[in-house]
């Protein structure tokens, strides 16, 4: 299972995305988590953050261009690399 963390603006975009989510995740930590309904305490009003774990590829951020570019330079990098060490040693 891989392990994602998530931001949320607010409580109402976290709570929708907590509930078309919750079966198919395993939540590990909660950070800024909002205050329980009949607190007293003052509304949170700072980012919400969650760090779950799932299967499921389509919870999983989707990567950037720029990500994926850099990946495969290194790849490619790495047997150019090697290709310069073989023909070095014949």
């Amino acid at each position: 299972m891989a392990i994602f963390t998530r931001q949320f603006a607010d409580t109402d975009e976290y709570e929708q995305w907590l509930q078309k989510a919750a079966q198919r995740i395993s939540v590990l930590s909660i950070t800024n988590a909002p205050a329980r309904n009949g607190s007293s305490t003052q509304p949170n009003t700072a980012p919400i953050g969650i760090t779950y774990e799932t299967d499921d590829q389509s919870l999983a951020p989707a990567r950037s261009r720029t990500v994926i570019v850099v990946q495969a330079v290194i790849v490619g990098l790495l047997f150019f690399a090697v290709f310069l060490f073989l023909i070095s040693k014949v």
